[in-house]
């Protein structure tokens, strides 16, 4: 005698909080063992792009390319 199961969705929805579960553990596990790595990379980005920040601060390249194209070749 075999028995008729009536609907199939706590099933699939246990089956998807399983597979979220496990993914959740992963990047938790990834974080983990890469996040000094990631730390240290993103910090020195970031200081590169304070000192271009910096270094571009206050420069007019409208008038620096005006005057290269004013300029004659050869100077």
């Amino acid at each position: 005698m075999q028995r008729k199961f009536g609907s199939r969705k706590g099933a699939t929805f246990i089956e998807y909080a399983l597979l979220a579960g496990l993914v959740a553990i992963i990047v938790a596990a990834a974080a983990m063992i890469f996040g000094d790595d990631l730390r240290s990379l993103f910090t020195e980005e970031s200081k590169q792009t304070e000192s271009v920040t910096k270094g571009v601060q206050g420069v007019d390249l409208k008038s620096t390319f005006e005057s290269k194209e004013k300029k004659p070749e050869g100077n």
